[in-house]
């Protein structure tokens, strides 16, 4: 029977092997179009082509960096949702340039280009040396992955200090799972905001956790400051429109009046000018009445355009309301939108470091007995389902995977 350093120093020409044997298969597979994947990210462009100008024109408000989520989708404005996970990188753009056509009722898609940014991770765990998140490539398989990580970890390094290993991994686990839960409750603050809610629906895996009701306190607190702010500013130019919508009032009664003053003082100006010709009244009291009559119709006009300026004044305060309305939904959506790719980033951490907590549960106490080979074994951790694997199995972006030390009855 082989013993433990046996074993290991054959590890390199296991997984050499191992690469061999799987490079016809991954050179067959490079033919292939790349499936997104969890945690890609994508760069997204939009163009839509204008035939009166013959141009074409990019929605720079649309285009950008996004990210499929831990659920499979991108959420892209407009048209919120869209599987992206299983589907390459022209079935997603082929899709969302439907999905805008049919959203904004153009006759014609824009047209819609999406290539791949950065690959989601794949992550690392188990019995290696260097267990953590590495870069993914396409055909990555298990032994390139285990030749990233530094190979197969050696039972030394596991069991010599297992209680300070077990204490590291679980305080890591906790850091991660405490930032994940305020997250979530971040989340579900924005959600509330962007719903005009006063209040915060706890999520439901949340419900009952100690210590969750003061970070949802925080995030409260938060909700009603912003929420006050906004309301602030919509009521200081809602007086603003009443006070100039009450000038306007002022203005036309003075209108009112001032017309009335003006025609009482043409009629006395035709009058006396009729008088003037038949030498019945003095020229001086013609030209007084002209003066009083052209002060009139100056000051007419001047409470016309003061009046048309409150009007103007008016509809620049409501283009500010409707600004900010929808400066703030457009903030809270991105907010939001990077608050979920954190979440997704997250939880494939937490299930990597719970992957290194069970691990070094699993050597807690555990000895080695000297005539015992160890043996390896292989799984993927997918989607929440652990897949058994071999060193030529092919990853897919966002996998965990997880090499096992087992002993020998």
């Amino acid at each position: 029977m082989r013993t433990a350093p046996d074993h290991f120093r054959s590890i390199a020409r296991l997984v050499a092997l191992g690469a061999l044997m799987t490079f016809a298969a991954g050179a067959a597979g490079a033919n292939e179009p790349y499936m997104l994947g969890v945690s890609d990210r994508i760069a997204i462009k939009v163009v839509q082509w204008k035939a009166v100008d013959s141009t074409f024109e990019e929605w720079t408000a649309l285009g950008g960096e996004y990210v499929v989520g831990a659920d499979g989708n991108v959420n892209f404005p407009m048209v919120g949702a869209t599987a992206g996970a299983g589907r390459t990188s022209a079935e997603l753009a082929a899709e969302l340039g439907s999905g805008l056509q049919q959203a904004l009722g153009l006759t014609t898609a824009p047209t819609v280009t999406v290539e791949v940014a950065e690959y989601g991770p794949v992550y690392i765990s188990g019995d290696v040396a260097a267990p953590g998140e590495y870069p993914f490539a396409p055909n990555l398989t298990v032994v390139k992955a285990l030749a990233l990580a530094g190979g197969e970890r050696r039972s030394a390094e596991a069991t010599a200090r297992p209680e300070r290993e077990m204490l590291n991994t679980t305080g890591a686990l906790q850091v991660l799972e405490d930032e994940y839960d305020r997250l979530l409750v971040r989340r579900a603050r924005l959600d509330a905001e962007l719903a005009g809610q006063s209040e915060i629906t706890v999520p439901p895996e949340l419900e009952g956790k100690p210590d969750i009701d003061s970070v949802v306190a925080a995030e409260k607190a938060i909700l009603d400051a912003q929420t006050r702010q906004a309301e602030a500013q919509s009521t200081s130019l809602t007086d603003q429109v009443g006070l100039l919508t009450s000038q306007i009032e002022a203005f036309q009664q003075k209108q009112g009046g001032t017309e009335t003053q003006l025609v009482v003082a043409r009629e006395q100006l035709d009058k006396i000018t009729a008088l003037s010709d038949d030498g019945l009244a003095l020229v001086s009291r013609v030209a007084s009445l002209q003066t009083n009559v052209a002060d009139l119709e100056a000051r007419l006009l001047d409470t016309q355009t003061a009046a048309l300026q409150a009007q103007q004044d008016i509809a620049a305060a409501n283009r500010e309301q409707a600004r900010l309305a929808d400066q703030r939904i457009s903030d809270l959506s991105l907010e939001r939108q990077t608050v979920d790719g954190q979440i997704s980033a997250l939880a494939l951490k937490i299930a990597t470091q719970r992957g290194l907590v069970q691990e070094a549960a699993l050597y807690t106490g555990a000895a080695m007995p000297g005539d015992a080979a160890p043996s390896y074994t292989y799984a993927i951790i997918r989607n929440g389902e652990e897949i058994a694997a071999d060193l030529g199995t092919l990853l897919a972006a966002g996998d965990v995977v997880v090499a096992r030390l087992t002993l020998a009855p």
